[in-house]
């Protein structure tokens, strides 16, 4: 079980892939401080070039200036294999690869619409896995450590570790929480923990939801909440920032992975709230979506592989399809793009987004539309759905796995 969770972990951190007999040689060999790389444009594309196994490959970041045609590799800085990114303004933080491998650090890039140029650096303890940064201010910056249990302070643009924050007290069993992406409301900053057992996936004895609530101006722990009843588990994912977030009314919601339907005995995944003005969870609030019909489909969600918050309730997601699961979690095309409304707490297959693996499972919202990254059978790339229409076209063509995307206004 670990290694079919840990492919996981690769599989929804890889960033925009082609494969390797169509990569073009790239100009961004040599990303060194005032050299400009990366290609012009105002959208961001992280790809990956997968081996035939699945597990190992190569990572590009790019820009591009439209999504439009089918994508070229020409232009991409090369990073590690499925690299994490985090972008604050136009601040583009490229994480080392998940796992320990390859070189382990931490690179901010200054990126304008003429390309990306390499501002600061930041070395790490090797296989500490840190996969996302929360700016606080303008000089702090919160990064959790996913194996050694911590959050390092630093400073955004010089990426100087100021402190930690040891997390390690609220681990189940082992020695880290892990700590997986949080969210900052009302000068708090909620931190939900995956604490996962040594097959990587939940401790059978500790189904429930964990978050963390810290306190920004002294970095200091406020509590732990968690939400014991319904059984859901896994809370966000830590290279993935939108399955933890906001609605309208600033209710914090968290969508839960499980176990990523891995396990036919417990499907259970969906969403846990914590209210506006509170810092408890409101179990009434909680919706375990695997007992709920997909409409326009003859399945259920067995896992909440990553989802875009998008107004009036409405969150478009991919649903992990136990049915669809396969031999091998490296090409099962086994998540859905459904649009989730969790005020009628309806779920709806999105007609024309192909079923796709889990390398492409990347959502943005821009301009009124949501942005798919598909790998299917007959179709890749990404694909554009006006909610309002229901419309989707293609938007851009790929010959492999595109699983990240970032618009700059």
């Amino acid at each position: 079980m670990r290694t079919v969770f840990k492919s996981w972990q690769l599989i929804a951190m890889s960033v925009m892939m082609v494969f390797a007999t169509s990569c073009e040689k790239n100009n961004g060999d040599d990303p060194s401080p005032g050299k400009v790389l990366g290609g012009e444009g105002n959208i961001l594309i992280a790809t990956t070039v997968k081996n035939p196994d699945g597990q190992s490959g190569q990572s590009y970041v790019q820009q591009m200036p439209e999504l439009s045609g089918t994508l070229s590799m020409s232009k991409g800085i090369q990073t590690g294999f499925g690299t994490p990114i985090s972008i604050v303004g136009n601040d583009v933080f490229v994480f080392p690869e998940f796992g320990g491998k390859g070189t382990q650090t931490i690179i901010r890039y200054a990126r304008s619409q003429k390309g990306l140029e390499k501002a600061a650096e930041m070395q790490i303890i090797p296989d500490s896995n840190p996969s996302n940064l929360t700016q606080v201010s303008a000089e702090k910056a919160y990064i959790p450590t996913y194996v050694l249990g911590r959050i390092m302070i630093v400073n955004p643009k010089t990426l100087e570790k100021k402190g930690e924050i040891d997390l390690k007290q609220y681990a189940h069993h082992d020695a880290s929480p892990e700590p997986a992406h949080g969210i900052l409301r009302e000068g708090l900053y909620y931190l939900p923990l995956n604490q996962l057992a040594e097959n990587w996936m939940p401790y059978a004895d500790y189904r429930q939801v964990d978050v963390v609530i810290i306190d920004t101006k002294t970095d200091q722990v406020v509590k732990v909440i968690s939400e014991k009843t319904s059984g859901l588990c896994f809370p966000t994912r830590p290279f993935l920032k939108e399955m933890i977030f906001t609605n309208e009314q600033n209710d914090i919601y968290i969508a839960c992975a499980g176990y990523f339907g891995y396990d036919p005995t417990y499907l259970k995944n969906g969403f846990v709230c914590i209210p506006a003005g509170k810092q408890e969870f409101d179990e009434t609030q909680t919706w375990d979506i695997s007992g709920t019909s997909i409409e326009g489909s003859a399945y259920k969600a067995a896992s909440v592989f990553n989802c875009k918050y998008i107004g009036h309730g409405k969150v478009a997601a991919y649903a992990g399809i136990v049915e669809l699961n396969g031999n091998n979690p490296y090409t099962a095309r086994n998540a859905m793009a459904v649009l989730i409304d969790l005020n009628s707490r309806t779920i709806k297959k999105i007609e024309g987004i192909p079923y796709t693996d889990g390398y492409s499972v990347a959502i943005e919202y821009h301009n009124g539309e949501v942005f798919f990254a598909a790998y299917g059978v007959d179709a890749s790339g990404i694909f554009a759905y006006n909610p309002i229409t229901g419309k989707v076209r293609q938007a851009l063509s790929a010959s492999g796995n595109i699983a990240y995307m970032h618009f700059f206004n």
